[in-house]
C-alpha cells in the first residue's frame, strides 16, 4: 500500500509540474515555417499504416505552400523546436501524451483531437498534438490541418493549386471532432467507360491500361480528405475487377478504406468481369447455387482482413434482375435462401458473430419491389434505400422499418446510364435537390450508410463535397439557407470571397435552367430503346420566344463567367475552366445547338433567308463543345486530364450534328414576311392582330420582319399613339440583314385607365400592313392575381394567404422548381384530416367565363414511405375538394417524362368559373409535396415548356 502511495504521488506531482510548464494556447498561431522556426513532424507508426501515409501527405502540404518539407521523426526524442505529433490513441507515443489530449475519444469511432502545448519537453518549445480515436480519426485531423494552411481536399482532383508563402504559420484551436452523423460514407465509381477508366489508362495506371492502384490511391486520399471511408469500385464491362489487382486491396488495407460493392454485386463479386458463364455455368441461383456459393465463398475467403460492408442478395451479372424465377414470390423464396447461404459463408469464414459483420441490402429498381411485397430481411442487415437514378428518393423507412438494428441507408445518383436518358457528360443535379433529398432520409433514420454515385468523379467535384459533408456533420445543414452559404463557402475556399460572391448568382441560375431541361436531354429524345433527337418543346413564338429567351439567360451567364476569369489568379486557371468554364459554356452550347436548330426548322417553313445562318449558328455550337472538350483533355493541367472528358459518351443522338433540311423555297411569290407573337408559325391575315398588353412596364410583345426573297426591304411604322413604346420605328433589311425583331411596349405614364386601340401602318417599299394592337388596364387589386391573355400564371411561394399548425409547416426551399422557390409540405406524424390540413391560398381575378382548367406542377419526389402518397386536394371559392395523387408506378410513361422536366403536372377542372375574383385553395395530404407553380387556363393559348411569366 506504501509503494503504491508512493507511486500515486509522484504521478501526481510529475502532472503536477508538466501543467505548471505545459500552458494551453487558445488560437494563437502555430509556426511550420519562419526565419526561426521549422517544423518537424513526429510519427511512430510503421510506413504501411496510415498514419505514415497521412504524416507523408502533411509534410508534402506543407512544402506544396512554402517550399519547406518537414522532416518525419519515428521518435520524440529526435524533434526539438517546434513539432506535430501524430498519433492513435492505441499508438504508445500518443498514450505519452494522454492527459492532453480528451480521454473521451478513446473508443470512439472517427474522432480527432487537436491540442496545443508550449515546452512538453527540454526540446521541444511549441507542440501540436493530432490524436485520432482510430486511422481514419487521425487522417481526418491531419487533413484539417492541411485545409488550414491552404490545401483544398481538391488540390489533385481539381486542381486547386495552393497560394504560395514565404513564411506558414496555422491558426488553430484546441479542438474535438464529432462523431460523424452517417457512419459509412462514400462513393460508388459507375459508367467509367468515357472518363475515368481512358483517364486512368493513358495517364496514372499506364502499365495497366485500366483503373488500377495509382488510381486508388488518388481517389482514397480525396475520400480521406473530403473525411468519406468507404468505395464502391468501378465494375463496367472493360473496368478490371478490383480484386483481380492484388495491390488495389494493398491500397485500400493501406488507406483504411471500407470496400463495399453495388447493387449488383452481392459479396464483393465483380459479377461482369470475374463470372465465367462458359466455366461455371448460368448465374441462376435456382439451378446453379452450388457453383455460385463457392464463387461468393472464395471472395470472402480473401478479404478476411479488410474492412468490408459485404453486399446480399443477388441480382443479375450486371444491372439486370434476378435469373430463374418467373415472379416476386419466386424471387422472395430465393433470396431467402440466398441470405441463408451468404450469412452462414460470412459468420463461419469470418469467425465472427453474423450481427457484429457489417452487411447492406441495397434494394435498387426490382429489387425494392420484391422488398414491398414481403421480403423478409435479417433485422442486423443494413437496407439501403434507392433513388429513382434521376435525385429523388424511392421511399424511406416507415415507423417499424426505421427501429431495425440494422439501420438503414441511401444510394443517391449525381451520374446516371439508363431509361429515359442517361445524364454522364455534365454534372448539373441541383445543390438544393440533394440537400433535401438526403436531409429527408436523415430525420427519417437513413444514416447508416450513404453512397453516392458520382460517375467518374469529374465533373461532379462539388456535388461530391456537398454529399459527404452533409454525412460527415449534417447539423448545419438543418439550417434551410446553409446549403446556399455552403456552396459559396466552397469557391470561396478555392478562389476568395469577391469571386465567390460573384459566382453564387451564375451557378444558382445555371442549376436553374438546367433543372428546367438538362443539357443531356436537350435533343427531345430517349434511350432503352434509342429515339432519335426532335424539335425541342421550348415555343419560338410565344411568350417572348421561350427558346431565345433561354440562350439569352445562357449568354448572359457565358459573360459573366469570362468577365469573372481575368479576376481569377494564374495557378487557379485551370481549376476555374473545370469547374467553372466548361462545364457553364458547354451547357450553353449545347442549348444552342438545339434551340437554334428549332429556329433553322420552324424559320424554314416561313420561308425564312434567315433560316440558313442559324443552321450555321447550330454547326459552330457543336464544334464549340468539341474544342472546349479538346481543350479540357489536351491542354488543361498540361495534358493531366488527357480521356477524362467526352463530348458525346454513349454516342447518344444527342450529342450529334442535328440534321437539317434547311432547304429554301426560292420560288415563293412573296418577298418578305410577318410573324406576330402567339400567332402559328404560317400565321397570315390582312390586319394583323396582337396579343393583349397591359399597363404594367414589364409587359411586352414582338414582331418579326424578315426577308423570303433576295430583295431591300425599307420600312417604317406609322401612327405610333404616345402611349406605345416601340424599339426601331424604321429600317431596312437587305443580304446582310435578312430580318428584325421589333418589340412593342405600353409606355405607362401616356396611359389612360380604359382600354386603348391602336391600329399601326407598316408601311414598306414592297407594300403596306395594318397592325392591330390593344392595351388592357391592369387591375390594381391586392395581393391577386389576374388573368391576361387568358391564363393566370401563379408561382407557388407567392401564396396569398396560408393555413398550417405547430406540427403542420409550410416551408420555402430555395434553389429549386422553374420559379427558383419550392413550397412544401412538412409533416411525418400521420395521416392529414381536414381538421389539421395545410392549406395554401391564391387570390385571382378573371375576366372570362369559362370552364377553368388548372395545372399544379410540383416537384416529382416519391411517397416519403408506404404509409405515405403524394396527394393533394384543389377547390375554388370554397367548393368541393378534388384529390389528385401524382405518385407514379416502376418507370412509367409518366415517370419519364416527370424526370426528364423535374416537374410533375396534374390538371384540375372546373366548369362554369364566372368573372371577377376568386380564391383558388391547395391542400397537402402527404408530406414532402414540394409546390413550384400554378396555370390557370381559361380559354386556348400558346402551350409553353419553360417558366410563364407570372401574372399580377
Amino acid at each position: 500500500m506504501m509503494i503504491y502511495n508512493f507511486y500515486m504521488a509522484k504521478k501526481y506531482f510529475l502532472s503536477l509540474i508538466l501543467t505548471v510548464l505545459c500552458f494551453y494556447i487558445k488560437a494563437q498561431d502555430f509556426d511550420l515555417y519562419s526565419v526561426k522556426n521549422q517544423v518537424s513532424i513526429v510519427c511512430n507508426s510503421k510506413d504501411s499504416t496510415l498514419d505514415a501515409v497521412v504524416a507523408n501527405l502533411l509534410a508534402k502540404d506543407i512544402e506544396a505552400v512554402c517550399g519547406y518539407k518537414p522532416p518525419i521523426y519515428k521518435h520524440l526524442k529526435q524533434a526539438k523546436g517546434n513539432v506535430i505529433l501524430l498519433g492513435q490513441v492505441k499508438n504508445a507515443q500518443a498514450k505519452a501524451f494522454r492527459n492532453y489530449y480528451p480521454q473521451e475519444i478513446e473508443n470512439q469511432f472517427e474522432i480527432f483531437a487537436i491540442k496545443r502545448l508550449k515546452n512538453p519537453t527540454s526540446k521541444i518549445k511549441d507542440a501540436l498534438i493530432i490524436t485520432g480515436s482510430d486511422a481514419r480519426g487521425l487522417a481526418y485531423g491531419v487533413f484539417h490541418i492541411s485545409e488550414k494552411i491552404g490545401i483544398h481536399p481538391w488540390y489533385y482532383w481539381a486542381d486547386v493549386t495552393p497560394q504560395k508563402k514565404k513564411q506558414l504559420s496555422v491558426s488553430i484551436k484546441d479542438t474535438i471532432s464529432k462523431t460523424p452523423s452517417v457512419k459509412y460514407r462514400g462513393i460508388f465509381l459507375n459508367d467509367e467507360d468515357w472518363g475515368l477508366r481512358p483517364w486512368a489508362a493513358q495517364n496514372i495506371d499506364k502499365n495497366l491500361k485500366n483503373i488500377g492502384p495509382n488510381s486508388y490511391a488518388k481517389i482514397f486520399e480525396l475520400l480521406l480528405r473530403l473525411k468519406a471511408n468507404t468505395i464502391w469500385p468501378a465494375m463496367h464491362p472493360g473496368t478490371k475487377a478490383f480484386f483481380s489487382i492484388p495491390e488495389n486491396l494493398k491500397i485500400a488495407k493501406q488507406y483504411e478504406i471500407i470496400i463495399g460493392s453495388s447493387h449488383a454485386e452481392p459479396m464483393l463479386r465483380n459479377n461482369v468481369d470475374e463470372w465465367d458463364k462458359n466455366a461455371m455455368g448460368a448465374f441462376n441461383y435456382v439451378d446453379n447455387s452450388f457453383n455460385i456459393n463457392d464463387y461468393w465463398q472464395k471472395r470472402i475467403k480473401e478479404t478476411t482482413s479488410i474492412n468490408a460492408i459485404y453486399s446480399l442478395g443477388i441480382r443479375g451479372v450486371h444491372d439486370s434482375g434476378m435469373e430463374g424465377i418467373k415472379n416476386n414470390k419466386e424471387a422472395i423464396k430465393v433470396l431467402g435462401d440466398v441470405f441463408t447461404a451468404q450469412r452462414n459463408m460470412l459468420k463461419n469464414t469470418l469467425k465472427k458473430d453474423i450481427k457484429a459483420i457489417p452487411q447492406a441490402l441495397t434494394l435498387y429498381k426490382e429489387v425494392l419491389d420484391i422488398y414491398d411485397e414481403g421480403l423478409p430481411v435479417p433485422d442486423d442487415v443494413n437496407l439501403v434505400w434507392p433513388d429513382d437514378n434521376y435525385g429523388y428518393i424511392r421511399r424511406l423507412g416507415n415507423p417499424d422499418e426505421n427501429k431495425r438494428k440494422g439501420g438503414a441507408g441511401v444510394y443517391y445518383h449525381v451520374s446516371y446510364w439508363g431509361r429515359p436518358h442517361d445524364y454522364l457528360w455534365l454534372c448539373t443535379t441541383p445543390p438544393a435537390l440533394i440537400h433535401q433529398e438526403m436531409l429527408k432520409a436523415y430525420r427519417n433514420e437513413a444514416k447508416s450508410i450513404w453512397i453516392l454515385n458520382v460517375g467518374d468523379i469529374k465533373p461532379a467535384e462539388y456535388q461530391t463535397q456537398l454529399f459527404l459533408d452533409m454525412a460527415y456533420d449534417i447539423t448545419p445543414f438543418h439550417q434551410q439557407v446553409y446549403v446556399q452559404n455552403h456552396l459559396k463557402q466552397w469557391y470561396q475556399q478555392i478562389f476568395n470571397a469577391n469571386v465567390a460572391l460573384k459566382l453564387n448568382p451564375i451557378l444558382q441560375k445555371y442549376y436553374q435552367l438546367a433543372f428546367e431541361r438538362k443539357p443531356e436531354y436537350m435533343g427531345w429524345s430517349q434511350t432503352e430503346p434509342t429515339t432519335p433527337t426532335q424539335l425541342t418543346a421550348y415555343n419560338h413564338f410565344a411568350y417572348g420566344d421561350e427558346g431565345q429567351k433561354r440562350i439569352k439567360q445562357y449568354q448572359q451567364l457565358v459573360h459573366d463567367v469570362l468577365q469573372l476569369k481575368k479576376n481569377i489568379p494564374a495557378h487557379l486557371q485551370d481549376a476555374y475552366f473545370q469547374l467553372i468554364s466548361y462545364p457553364v459554356l458547354a451547357a450553353s452550347e449545347m442549348n444552342k445547338k438545339f434551340l437554334y436548330h428549332d429556329k433553322a426548322v420552324l424559320y424554314q417553313q416561313q420561308g425564312r433567308l434567315s433560316a440558313i445562318s442559324y443552321q450555321d449558328s447550330v454547326a459552330k455550337a457543336f464544334n464549340n463543345i468539341h474544342q472546349l472538350t479538346k481543350f479540357y483533355n489536351d491542354s488543361l493541367s498540361a495534358g493531366k486530364w488527357k480521356g477524362m472528358m467526352h463530348a458525346q459518351p454513349r454516342g447518344l443522338p444527342v450529342f450529334d450534328l442535328p440534321k437539317s433540311k434547311t432547304t429554301l423555297n426560292t420560288t415563293s411569290s412573296e418577298a418578305w414576311g410577318l410573324h406576330v407573337e402567339g400567332t402559328a408559325p404560317t400565321h397570315q391575315a390582312d390586319t394583323i392582330s396582337f396579343p393583349i398588353l397591359y399597363s404594367k412596364a414589364s409587359d411586352s410583345t414582338f414582331l418579326d420582319i424578315f426577308l423570303k426573297q433576295a430583295v431591300t426591304l425599307s420600312w417604317q411604322f406609322l401612327e405610333i399613339p404616345k402611349w406605345l413604346k416601340v424599339s426601331q420605328a424604321t429600317g431596312n433589311l437587305s443580304s446582310s440583314t435578312k430580318e428584325i425583331r421589333i418589340w412593342f411596349k405600353p409606355d405607362v405614364a401616356q396611359l389612360k385607365q380604359e382600354r386603348q386601340v391602336a391600329y399601326l401602318k407598316l408601311q414598306t417599299n414592297l407594300g403596306v400592313k395594318t397592325l392591330q394592337l390593344v392595351c388592357h388596364p391592369q387591375p390594381k387589386v391586392k395581393d391577386t392575381f389576374t388573368e391576361q391573355n387568358g391564363f393566370i400564371s401563379i408561382y407557388a411561394v407567392n401564396y396569398t394567404s396560408k393555413r398550417e399548425t405547430n406540427s403542420f409547416k409550410w416551408e420555402k426551399i430555395d434553389g429549386l422548381g422553374y420559379a427558383g422557390s419550392v413550397i412544401k409540405s412538412n409533416f411525418y406524424h400521420h395521416l392529414v384530416t381536414a381538421q389539421d390540413s395545410m392549406i395554401l391560398s391564391y387570390n385571382f381575378m378573371n375576366t372570362t367565363s369559362a370552364k377553368a382548367k388548372v395545372d399544379v406542377f410540383t416537384i416529382p419526389t416519391h411517397p416519403l414511405n408506404n404509409l405515405f402518397s403524394l396527394k393533394y386536394a384543389v377547390r375554388i371559392d370554397g367548393g368541393a375538394w378534388q384529390i389528385k395523387n401524382f405518385e407514379v408506378q416502376g418507370r412509367s410513361t409518366e415517370w419519364k417524362e416527370n424526370v426528364l422536366r423535374n416537374n410533375a403536372v396534374k390538371t384540375f377542372v372546373f366548369d362554369d368559373l364566372k368573372p371577377g375574383k376568386h380564391r383558388l385553395e391547395i391542400m397537402a395530404l402527404d408530406p414532402e409535396i414540394m409546390f413550384d407553380r400554378v396555370l390557370i387556363s381559361l380559354k386556348e393559348h400558346p402551350k409553353a415548356y419553360g417558366l410563364m411569366p407570372e401574372t399580377n
